[in-house]
């Protein structure tokens, strides 16, 4: 799975997930590496996916 961290409607960093994690697993991993990043304020969300599966979308609503 990877989580994509996005910028202006656009794919600005990418970080490959444990291999073999449930849906939960690595949204809950992508959320600690958002909230990681989320003081430097590059990125305005993120999304996971298993490939071609949509697995999860942030929205700045979910976490404040």
């Amino acid at each position: 799975m990877r989580c994509y961290f996005m910028r202006d409607g656009h794919i600005s960093a990418v970080e490959v997930l444990v291999e073999g994690s449930s849906d939960a697993e690595a949204i809950e991993t992508s959320k600690t590496l958002f909230r990681e990043r989320e003081t430097i304020g590059l990125y305005e969300g993120f999304e996971v996916w298993d490939q071609a599966r949509f697995v999860y979308r942030y929205s700045p609503d979910k976490f404040r």
